[in-house]
């Protein structure tokens, strides 16, 4: 059940005696992917969005269950081979061997989480909305322009930008406009060069205790 603004999120019940742990979000999303919907997160970006520092859950005792949404990610590699994924954090796409990695060119996040590493990217997103946030930063963006954004992303404070653009979406589809490589990540796991990718965000797919 997709949660609307300003209701509750997540119930106090008994922790189920299958409970399994996921260290990382990619071990979180490899979890998922295996079939298990019942789960504690010990680190990584989703863990850090939905508060759970510091919390042990012990099966069969009494602990928080948080729902959360997943996005499925269907993947055109370059060399024309589909890919399928499950992501419960973030999708990250950027142009390949362009030097000075993340200050130069064209850079889209796909955000289930409100953070990434360090940043906080997605400060009005919700893991449990039956949505995705995307961020956008143009390829003209200036070095410059990106050291300060870089410093604001700590406090979710770099928006608004001319140069970047955001948008809240049930489903996302990407495919490259020229011929210019672009590296794609999952939950901080590089996948490689694609070409194209869609997303879909599916609802209520895991149970995050806490």
């Amino acid at each position: 059940m997709v949660i609307k603004h300003s209701q509750d999120w997540g119930r106090e019940s008994i922790a189920p005696s299958d409970l399994v742990f996921a260290l990382t979000d990619s071990g979180l999303a490899a979890c998922i992917g295996e079939g298990h919907q019942n789960v504690v997160v010990t680190g990584g970006d989703m863990w850090r969005t939905i508060g759970a520092e510091g919390r042990v859950v012990v099966p069969d005792e009494t602990a928080i269950c948080l729902p959360i949404d997943v996005m499925k990610v269907e993947i055109q590699l370059e060399d024309e081979s589909i890919l399928s994924k499950i992501a419960v954090s973030h999708v990250v796409l950027r142009r390949a061997n362009i030097r000075g990695g993340w200050l130069r060119g064209p850079v889209i996040v796909v955000a289930n989480a409100q953070f990434l590493g360090e940043w906080d990217v997605a400060p009005r997103g919700h893991p449990n909305d039956g949505r995705v946030e995307i961020t956008q930063v143009d390829r003209a963006m200036g070095v410059r322009q990106r050291m300060t954004a870089r410093s604001r992303l700590r406090t979710g404070t770099h928006l608004p930008h001319p140069s970047i653009q955001t948008q809240s979406v049930k489903n996302f589809v990407w495919e490259s406009a020229d011929q210019a490589s672009t590296i794609l990540w999952t939950d901080h796991q590089c996948i490689g060069q694609v070409k194209r990718l869609s997303i879909e965000v599916c609802n209520d797919q895991a149970f995050l205790w806490m």
